[in-house]
């Protein structure tokens, strides 16, 4: 039989995969630039979340450029 633990531990952290933020916006795209704003206020209040998700959207827009993403 396993001993659980009975007492609050530190909670783990995991490391944030940099290509999760990656992106780059088309340039003259105003739709790109202003995915690039989003993700860029986003790391400042440190909301992963919300960055990753601009990130995203920048790399999947960019298809619609004619570009790799």
């Amino acid at each position: 039989m396993s001993n659980p633990i009975r007492y609050s531990q530190q909670p783990v952290e995991l490391p944030l995969e940099a290509w999760l933020l990656d992106g780059t916006p088309a340039p003259g795209c105003k739709v790109c630039t202003a995915l690039d704003f989003q993700r860029n206020q986003a790391r400042k209040r440190n909301d992963w979340a919300s960055a990753c998700a601009a990130a995203r959207e920048i790399r999947n827009h960019r298809r619609g450029h004619g570009e790799p993403s």
